[in-house]
């Protein structure tokens, strides 16, 4: 499968693309120009030039199309619809709405799929390479660490959307290699889960703040807990980890270091999250950094940049104002989720962005009036006249409210006491009544703390397709704002493609029968 596979040969070389992906500083790190394989991998600075390069493509929202992970959940799930220009504007994300519209040869399809391999490629190389490179052993073994943290966030991003891909673990350096066929889900969940276990004890036990953005100890366990509840609700099983079987029991454990010494707390304001101020912040488990500091002129070469181009994509068209930036309008929010939230939370208008408070504003494919208010185009963040793909604001992946909602419904049916506490912590934060832990009270929560960050369709697909089906339908509804005809709006999501995406028709083509499409398609 050459297309597929054939850059891993030469990720030495592209490794140092645009420099890394860890912090602001260390995103401005100015590689050389020329580098080839015969003259890399020598010391502690080009091995860290390296292991940035595996890190840049975290960064990475464009590839044969436009597709920020983030910004796809979103409109996959109950809480946003695809938006957009027109009807024909972005077909490939429109798709996500009902998965009834997907087609199996978009290319967009296929560069989500080759993002992520490029990212497992790069570190695949880095795990090969870094044995023999001039460096003290701690170093090695904290990027070590480090590669296979970001080796195992790629495959669980790849295998959620995709579900039956190749499992490769080292470098492919011949062509014989390049066609290699889909592992079944459980091998791919188990070796990420392998990756972060064999990664926990060489990572420091330290704030991303204090190491620049790497990830930490925290980091790891925190991503363990959410692969473990993936798993468990889509295909009721235990991970394996190598010999360790990783079960509730496991996770819990990892959960409760994380609030008992992990350090973090929740920050006292929930609206500064998403300010610039709030990066790394207090509650910041894992976070993808992002800067507007290396500016592409042209959106179509995102990934030489290093900006969050979901950002520009929420963002409403047509807006002439002086705090916020015009957009794209993609994944305009759901009268659904406007509904979830309790009358007086303030949350609400903490993340939802109101297309009637701007003086002008285009009403565009499935228009609402709603927009996500926690990655907007704020002036703040604003890198100059290109500045469709260079927004700097960074991405919260995993924060400490979802340590805390995570450990919340875990010990459900184990210690009441404690899914209570943790709930109430995450409430308590913007002044709401307590309640009591349960299933719905735990979902609610997630789904009104997490909105606008590209967890929700996540949730949705581990509580069962029946559940994802009923939510996604009821998502129809009809808000006062909404323009255009109903029929925009009505979803009957596709409960036969099981919320996944087709395996990139090109690729299968390339593979002559070893790779096979996925069900529904």
């Amino acid at each position: 499968m050459k297309t597929r596979f054939r850059y891993i040969k030469y990720a030495c070389v592209s490794l140092l693309l645009a420099g890394s992906g860890c912090t602001k500083s260390f995103l401005e790190l100015d590689p050389p120009s020329q580098i080839v394989e015969s003259n890399f991998f020598r010391n502690e600075k080009e091995a860290n030039q390296a292991l940035a390069g595996v890190y840049h493509v975290l960064q990475w929202n464009q590839w044969m199309g436009f597709h920020p992970t983030h910004c796809w959940s979103e409109a996959a799930s109950d809480d946003a619809y695809s938006g957009g220009g027109s009807q024909s504007d972005g077909v490939g994300i429109k798709g996500l709405d009902q998965f009834r519209t997907v087609t199996i040869g978009d290319q967009t399809y296929r560069g989500l799929w080759s993002i992520y391999y490029a990212g497992i490629a790069r570190a695949n190389v880095y795990l090969d390479k870094i044995g023999k490179v001039t460096a003290s052993d701690e170093f090695k073994r904290t990027t070590i660490a480090e590669a296979k943290f970001l080796r195992a966030y790629f495959y669980f991003e790849l295998v959620r959307w995709y579900e039956n891909v190749p499992l490769v673990t080292t470098p492919l350096v011949d062509a014989a290699q390049y066609n290699q066929p889909q592992a079944k889900p459980e091998a791919v969940f188990n070796q990420i889960a392998k990756d972060l276990e064999e990664a926990m004890p060489d990572l420091p036990k330290t704030t991303q703040r204090q190491i620049g953005g790497h990830a930490t100890h925290w980091s790891a366990k925190a991503l363990m807990a959410r692969v473990y509840l993936f798993y468990k609700g889509v295909y009721q099983q235990d991970l394996l980890a190598g010999s360790k079987t990783i079960h509730k029991a496991v996770v819990q454990e990892y959960l409760e270091d994380i609030i008992n010494t992990g350090g973090f707390k929740l920050a006292d304001d929930f609206a500064g999250i998403w300010r610039r101020a709030g990066e790394f912040g207090t509650e910041s488990v894992f976070e993808v950094s992002h800067s507007g500091l290396i500016t592409v002129s042209n959106v179509n070469d995102q990934r030489l940049g290093q900006g969050n181009l979901s950002v520009h994509m929420f963002a409403p068209r047509g807006i002439n104002d002086p705090v916020y930036t015009a957009g794209w309008s993609y994944s305009t929010i759901t009268q659904s989720l406007y509904d979830e939230f309790e009358p007086n939370d303030p949350r609400r208008d903490q993340t939802i962005l109101y297309g009637r408070h701007f003086s002008a504003i285009a009403k565009s494919w499935q228009y609402t009036g709603y927009f996500n208010k926690k990655y907007a185009t704020h002036i703040e963040y604003k890198a100059g006249a290109n500045s469709d793909a260079n927004w700097g604001n960074n991405y919260r992946s995993i924060r400490y409210a979802d340590v805390l909602l995570m450990a919340a419904e875990l010990w459900l049916g184990d210690n009441q006491a404690k899914a209570d506490a943790y709930l109430k912590m995450v409430r308590d934060r913007v002044q709401m009544p307590e309640v009591k832990a349960t299933v719905e009270s735990i979902r609610h929560e997630r789904r009104v703390e997490f909105a606008g960050e590209g967890i929700r369709y996540w949730d949705l697909l581990r509580y069962g397709l029946d559940y994802a089906k009923k939510a996604i339908d009821a998502s129809g509804k009809r808000g006062v704002d909404y323009d255009g005809d109903q029929s925009r709006f009505n979803m009957d999501w596709d409960m036969t493609k099981r919320g996944r995406l087709p395996i990139p028709q090109q690729e299968v083509d390339i593979a002559n029968g070893v790779l096979k499409q996925n069900p529904g398609y």
